[in-house]
C-alpha cells in the first residue's frame, strides 16, 4: 500500500484516478447499463469482465465509458475477478474495487471503502451487510450467509462478519497476492484465506443491501451453498 503520508498530502481525486473498478458480469443485460452508468460517474477506470454471457450484456455496454474483457465461455465469478484484477494491475492500478453487476451495491459504499483503505493502516476493506442494513433478505438466505461466514472464519483464521459480499477495496499489494482458483462462489472464502496467508490487514465497513426479485433470482441457492462448502473443504484439506 502506498505510504499513508503521501496519500494524506494529495487530493482524494488522485486516489480515484489510481483506482480500477472490476465488475464481473454474467447475463446481466437487464441491469448492467444502469450499474455502469452510476459507477462511471465517480470512477474513471471501470473494467467489466463479461464471463461468457449468452444474452446482450456486451451489447448493452457498447458506448459506455468502460473497458470490456470477455471470456468466450462462462468460467465463474472467481475467474472473472482474477481476469479483471490481472488486467488492472498490468495497467498500473494502485487500488482495486470489486463491484457486483446485479445492482445490489451502492457507489457511496464503494467510495467509503476506498476512502478507508487510502486513509487507514490496512490493505483491504470489505463491505459487510451485517454491520450495515439489509432489506428484503429471505430468512434462509441470511442463515446460509451466516453459516458461510462461520465456516470461512474457522478455516482461514479471519474474524469476518460477511464473507460473500462482492464489494471490496484492495491495495495493489493485496491484489497482487491473489491467485483465485475457485471458479464458482467459493472464491469469496478463498480470497479471504489468501489474504490472511499473506498477513494482509483486513477491515470491514457497514454497507446497505437491498435484495430485489432480480438479485435474489441471480443469487445463491441452498444447493449452491452446499457446493461451496464441498469445494472449500476439498480445497482446504485435500492436497
Amino acid at each position: 500500500m502506498a505510504d499513508l503520508r503521501t496519500i494524506a498530502a494529495r487530493d482524494f481525486s488522485q486516489v480515484l484516478s489510481d483506482t480500477f473498478v472490476i465488475v464481473p458480469a454474467y447475463n446481466e443485460a437487464r441491469v448492467i447499463g444502469d450499474v455502469i452508468k452510476n459507477v462511471s460517474r465517480v470512477f474513471p477506470h471501470v473494467i467489466v469482465v463479461d464471463d461468457g454471457s449468452s444474452d446482450d450484456t456486451s451489447a448493452v455496454l457498447r458506448g459506455l465509458p468502460v473497458t470490456v474483457a470477455k471470456h468466450h465461455v462462462n468460467l465463474g465469478q472467481g475467474a472473472a475477478l482474477q481476469t479483471g484484477i490481472t488486467f488492472a494491475l498490468e495497467r498500473g492500478a494502485d487500488y482495486i474495487v470489486t463491484f457486483d453487476a446485479d445492482g445490489q451495491h451502492r457507489v457511496e459504499d464503494a467510495l467509503a471503502a476506498l476512502r478507508m483503505l487510502s486513509e487507514d493502516e490496512c490493505d483491504v476493506v470489505c463491505g459487510s451487510r451485517f454491520l450495515g442494513t439489509t432489506s428484503n433478505i429471505p430468512r434462509m438466505r441470511k442463515v446460509i450467509l451466516k453459516t458461510a461466514v462461520h465456516f470461512a472464519n474457522l478455516t482461514t483464521g479471519s474474524r469476518m462478519t460477511d464473507v460473500h459480499n462482492g464489494l471490496r477495496a484492495l491495495s495493489r499489494k493485496a491484489a497482487s497476492c491473489l491467485e483465485i482458483s475457485k471458479s464458482g462462489m467459493a472464491h469469496a472464502s478463498e480470497i479471504i484465506g489468501q489474504l490472511m496467508q499473506h498477513k494482509m490487514i483486513i477491515r470491514e465497513i457497514p454497507v446497505q443491501f437491498y435484495y430485489t426479485e432480480y438479485s435474489l433470482a441471480k443469487g445463491q441457492s441452498s444447493l449452491n451453498f452446499i457446493n461451496i462448502l464441498v469445494d472449500l473443504v476439498i480445497g482446504r484439506f485435500v492436497k
